[in-house]
């Protein structure tokens, strides 16, 4: 997008003369002309970039930030990105409503994505935010992905609320909302009155498949022409710098011009060439075979060509692909979540070489490679870490699964479950939601193997049952009972659930900070669970030593979890090991004895919190460095205490690469050992402001491979570092230090640098980092984003006083608040 850039850069320069030196009016005129002729003036090159994470909305849900995401190409757009952008930085004062309408697989997302994420556009707005709307929607929870705060957490917050709060946010700031994916104009009524008109070229953009919506102005889609189509669709099956062959091009062009210029289905079918053989005789079988659905409706046709793409998956590719049916339109999956629902179904074949969680990732990533799903958001290592589904490609997993009897989506007009083997069961088991039908069909499910649903009992059990995935439960005490009728499943592989406690628990607070939960013996009754997830707000699980006779187990993530000690055994021989278990979290005062060790050889993740106990006590957390397969560590100690002699005494294998600190106690000084670690990649350092030295030199070369630094909460002033101490550093964040007087300009010189976050820290330390942006951008590095957070709009305007005063352009900068 050079000329766009050139627009930009020639802009800033002339705000710098403005800022610098005595300057003559009329350039205020040359920048409102450049304003207007922009669209004129400026064709963007094909290959305009957007990233594939979707963004969810500007403002933060808490410190944790992405990165900055891989990126792919997209022709194709090029007018509709200068027309959109036009729009959007026009001069109509008043609030404007631009529907993006076009059909299904179009690109809408994605074009407001590349436009929402444009640097113009980040530097017009005060506020941008992000929400999906969906076929069934919720206005509590639009209006908190736009608000996007953990204070707006609470299932009691009502929707005057949250729209009185958002109103009075807007209100002050030029602002641009996004709704994607909008089904009825209904959802825009009952929200549109928290959109204050304030006058100052504030924008809402709608995406829907909707020409009639009828809400604002309609900028509307076509297809691609067979130009951009023969672009959009080299690219996807050759990459960016490989023309097509010239024996292949008349079959390659036969096939993106049968795809009728829909954006999607060339990217489908692109992706699945990209993975096959370069054969003339597989393209023209590939271009022959799509004659058949040109006659199609527009959907129908799309899910037809995408048919294709999946009759040519891989044999091992094919129940990933139509497990994604599972999961609700446009939810956001947890990767993570995702292989372990794979492991547990026994879709992956295994080898000597990889665990069947790598086997997964991997699959994970092929069907990303070829366009089937969509990273929503990568991992601070570059893994992914979740990811979602197009609409039409959910809908064709749904078609052919429930064809072939692999799922079935249970609504409020079911059909027989007789021969079901998976059941996805959308709405809440409250109310009158049973009814007759719905009851009886879930009766005849006798060879069901996996349920996910949301809140609420099953009304039976199933004796086949493998998979079991709940949302949240809301219980009147808290007791084994809530549990027990899921260990009477005994097939069970895969068990998650949320308890909500419904009852008056203050005398019980008095008395204990969490309740306990005692699973009991019973437990044993599951001897093929893999994955044992209980999650629950103050909910404290007590183990029994029956676990440590479970060795199917791979995942334990609990809420928190007290785990007795193995029992003895009467030789080696007898003693079970724990070989599968990678995952336990969260374990409190974990006894990490030389047994311990022994009995779980392959933990990856881990997971531990200490409280006073602790220090009293013998919890042999030296021995933490025999664990030679740990990936992550995550130590949480409690508040107020003196940890740093214990926290000194931790051990770290040199497989280590994600560790987390949380009130550890520990002085600058003493992170050398951390500092020498040879894979660690991702640091995370919480403190406490009463604790800690006032200043961090770093005197050699320390964290060689750290990828993502985090500090938060640490009474730091002066920090002394060069490029050399963190030589890959990609990410930096920083929340809370308020003292701090800058960031390193050393900081500034790694050429791996490409995000700096900072949350409620320093006026000067937010400077310092725009300063390195505006260096990074003089010498040719514009990959540099730079955010900064502010709670009060006192401290938002200093800092906008100290930008103008150092005479700052850059447009890398995203001031949040």
């Amino acid at each position: 997008m050079f000329l766009l850039d050139l627009h930009t850069s020639i802009k800033k320069k002339i705000m710098k003369a403005i800022n610098t030196k005595p300057f003559d009016k009329n350039l205020q005129k040359i920048i409102q002309h450049l304003d207007s002729i922009k669209k004129k003036v400026v064709k963007v090159e094909d290959g305009s970039r957007f990233k594939d994470e979707q963004p969810k909305y500007s403002v933060p849900a808490d410190s944790s930030r992405p990165l900055i995401t891989r990126k792919t190409t997209m022709m194709g757009f090029d007018e509709y990105l200068i027309q959109l952008m036009d729009v959007l930085t026009g001069q109509q004062c008043s609030r404007q409503i631009i529907s993006v309408v076009g059909m299904g697989g179009i690109g809408k997302t994605t074009l407001a994505t590349n436009v929402y994420e444009h640097p113009l556009i980040t530097e017009h707005f005060d506020f941008r935010a992000w929400a999906t709307i969906s076929q069934q929607y919720d206005v509590v929870q639009i209006l908190k992905q736009i608000l996007s705060s953990k204070e707006e957490s609470s299932s009691t917050t009502t929707v005057d609320q949250l729209g009185d709060k958002l109103y009075k946010k807007l209100l002050c700031n030029r602002y641009l909302i996004v709704l994607d994916d909008m089904w009825s104009s209904q959802v825009w009524d009952e929200i549109k009155i928290f959109f204050p008109d304030n006058g100052s070229r504030s924008r809402v953009v709608i995406t829907t498949r909707l020409s009639n919506l009828g809400c604002g102005f309609p900028f509307v889609i076509d297809l691609l022409d067979e130009d951009r189509s023969w672009k959009l669709f080299c690219q996807n099956a050759f990459g960016d710098d490989v023309d097509c062959p010239f024996e292949l091009e008349k079959f390659g062009k036969k096939i993106a011009r049968q795809c009728r210029g829909l954006p999607l289905s060339i990217v489908v079918i692109g992706g699945h060439l990209r993975k096959s053989s370069r054969t003339e005789d597989y393209w023209e079988f590939v271009a022959d075979n799509m004659n058949s659905i040109l006659t199609c409706a527009e959907d129908e046709q799309c899910l037809n060509i995408l048919y294709l793409s999946y009759s040519h998956l891989p044999v091992y590719l094919k129940p990933c692909f139509l497990y994604m049916g599972m999961f609700p339109e446009d939810e956001v999956i947890d990767a993570s979540t995702l292989v372990k629902l794979w492991v547990a179904e026994g879709f992956l074949k295994p080898n000597k070489e990889q665990s069947l969680e790598e086997i997964a990732e991997a699959h994970l990533k092929d069907l990303v490679e070829r366009n089937l799903v969509s990273v929503h958001r990568w991992s601070r290592n570059g893994n992914i870490k979740s990811c979602n589904i197009h609409d039409l490609l959910r809908e064709l997993c749904i078609r052919l699964a429930e064809n072939e009897k692999f799922l079935c989506v249970l609504k409020l007009s079911p059909r027989s479950l007789e021969r079901e083997r998976r059941l996805a069961i959308e709405g809440e088991f409250r109310g009158d939601y049973f009814h007759h039908e719905v009851f009886y069909a879930l009766k005849s499910a006798n060879l069901v193997r996996a349920v996910m649903c949301k809140p609420g009992l099953l009304p039976f059990h199933f004796k086949l049952l493998k998979i079991l995935k709940m949302g949240r439960e809301e219980v009147v005490r808290l007791d084994v009972d809530c549990l027990k009728a899921k260990f009477e499943q005994v097939n069970l592989r895969y068990l998650s659930r949320e308890l909500n406690l419904m009852t008056d628990i203050d005398d019980y607070m008095r008395r204990d900070p969490l309740l306990p939960l005692c699973l009991g013996p019973s437990i044993l009754k599951l001897w093929n669970l893999q994955t044992l997830i209980i999650k629950g707000h103050l909910v404290k699980i007590i183990a029994p030593s029956e676990i440590w006779e479970m060795p199917q187990l791979r995942h334990i993530e609990l809420e928190l979890v007290c785990l007795p000690d193995p029992p003895m055994s009467r030789s080696r021989d007898d003693a079970v090991v724990l070989s599968n278990l990678q995952t336990l979290s969260k374990v409190e005062n974990f006894k990490t004895s030389e047994e311990v060790c022994k009995r779980m050889p392959n933990i990856r993740k881990l997971v531990i919190r200490y409280n006073r106990e602790a220090i009293s006590s013998e919890c042999f957390q030296h021995n933490i460095g025999y664990f030679n397969k740990l990936d992550s560590l995550d130590c949480l100690f409690k508040w107020r205490q003196d940890w740093r002699d214990f926290a000194l005494s931790l051990s770290y294998p040199s497989s280590l690469r994600k560790l987390s600190l949380r009130n550890s106690g520990l002085l600058w000084g003493d992170l050398t050992t951390i500092g020498s670690l040879p894979n660690l990649q991702v640091l995370k350092l919480t403190g406490d402001y009463v604790v800690g030295e006032p200043e961090w030199t770093l005197d050699e070369e320390m964290f060689v491979r750290l990828k993502h630094l985090e500090i938060k909460y640490y009474n730091l002033i002066e920090w002394n570092a060069q490029s050399s101490h963190f030589p890959v550093l990609e990410s930096l964040v920083l929340v809370g230090l308020s003292k701090l007087s800058e960031i390193p300009s050393g900081i500034g010189e790694i050429p791996t640098l490409r995000y700096i976050y900072l949350k409620q820290c320093s006026l000067s330390a937010a400077i310092s980092a725009v300063r390195i942006a505006e260096e990074q951008e003089e010498y040719g590095n514009e990959e540099l984003r730079v955010e900064v957070e502010f709670w009060e709009q006192k401290e938002n305007e200093m800092f906008r006083e100290l930008m103008k005063e150092e005479g700052f352009t850059t447009s890398n900068l995203h001031l949040i608040y």
